[in-house]
């Protein structure tokens, strides 16, 4: 077959299958050492000759060997002029998986830990950790939400401090008039049936007075409204603060029980 040496040809398009390599001279299946081989004799039977016509058959071997030279353009080559598609290659760059085992904590590099954030896979240890109903998260993911019934607003903790005032003052009131009353039969029982009742009293007025809150804040202005029962007790009848404080510590434990 004879081509025409007055065509152009772009390395990334060449003209026709056939072109590359009979321009080279070789078979479609030679290697990478005939292609060589090819292209060194070929040169130097162009050599430098000023001829028009031999400079181009030089500039078409040089082309010729620059693709069939390299395998991933070769390929490429062969590919196209086979009718096959391109080959789409993916840059996504690749995000490598986490390492397992034994590393440093994200938030304390000092301690070493195989714990994982159950979402994101960060190292976490139990110092920095958050228990949630879906497995231990770091603090970045738990982002649990505080239920509404430990929420206290200012308006309710000023509620909760009156009542515990005013239910104070009146439980006070009342259990020093009625120990001064039966100050020579109330004994230890009686004292426990107090305690419990302080307990229960004081649990209904805190719920009252926060829309049934429950928390910390709240079981402490219930456990605050009980002392204060206590120290006016003791004011009207002295002589019973042995028993008084085993009543009012029963009903602060009953307190902090139902409302923590």
């Amino acid at each position: 077959m004879v081509y025409d040496l007055s065509r152009t040809m772009d390395v990334k398009e060449p003209v026709s299958l056939a072109d590359l390599y009979e321009v080279l001279q070789v078979s479609h299946s030679a290697d990478h050492d005939v292609i060589v081989a090819a292209y060194e004799r070929l040169s130097k039977k162009y050599g430098a000759d000023p001829d028009p016509d031999v400079r181009e058959r030089r500039r078409l071997l040089d082309q010729a060997f620059a693709v069939l030279s390299d395998p991933e353009q070769r390929a490429l080559y062969d590919r196209r002029h086979a009718g096959i598609p391109d080959v789409v290659v993916d840059r996504t760059p690749v995000v490598a998986t986490p390492a397992r085992g034994v590393v440093a904590c994200a938030r304390d590099p000092e301690v070493q830990t195989a714990l994982r954030c159950s979402r994101c896979e960060t190292p976490i240890c139990p110092k920095c950790m958050v228990q949630t109903p879906v497995g231990a998260r770091c603090k970045a993911c738990a982002q649990i939400a505080r239920s509404p019934v430990y929420t206290m607003t200012t308006s309710l903790m000023i509620r909760a401090g009156v009542a515990a005032v005013i239910g104070g003052t009146v439980m006070g009131v009342i259990w020093g008039l009625v120990a001064r009353q039966l100050a020579f039969t109330l004994g230890i029982f009686s004292m426990l049936f107090l305690g419990i009742a302080l307990g229960w009293i004081f649990t209904r007025m805190m719920e009252f007075a926060t829309g049934r809150k429950r928390g910390p804040v709240v079981a402490g202005f219930g456990m605050a409204g009980i002392a204060i029962a206590w120290g006016l007790q003791f004011l009207i009848v002295p002589g019973l603060a042995v028993f008084g404080l085993l009543a009012a510590g029963l009903g602060v434990y009953m307190c902090y029980q139902n409302l923590r």
